[in-house]
C-alpha cells in the first residue's frame, strides 16, 4: 500500500524547515509520513495551511469562468 504524502513547493519546504528548526531532509521525510511524532503532525498541519494560503492567492480570469 502506498504511503500518503504532501506535495509542496521546495520554497515551502524550506520555510517549514526554518520554522520548525529541522533540516530540509527531515521536512521531506515528515511530508512523506515517515515520521509521525506530535511535531511531525504539527509540521504537516502547517504545510496544509501554506497550501491553503497558496490556493487562496490564485486569481481566476472572470471571462474564462463565464464562458464555461
Amino acid at each position: 500500500m502506498k504511503r500518503p504524502q504532501i506535495n509542496i513547493a521546495d520554497e515551502h519546504k524550506r520555510i517549514l524547515a526554518d520554522e520548525f528548526g529541522v533540516t530540509y531532509q527531515t521536512m521531506r521525510m515528515v511530508l512523506m509520513y515517515v515520521n509521525n511524532s506530535p511535531t511531525a503532525k504539527a509540521m504537516r498541519k502547517r504545510a496544509k495551511e501554506l497550501l491553503q494560503q497558496e490556493a487562496d492567492n490564485v486569481q481566476l480570469d472572470e471571462d474564462d469562468n463565464q464562458s464555461k
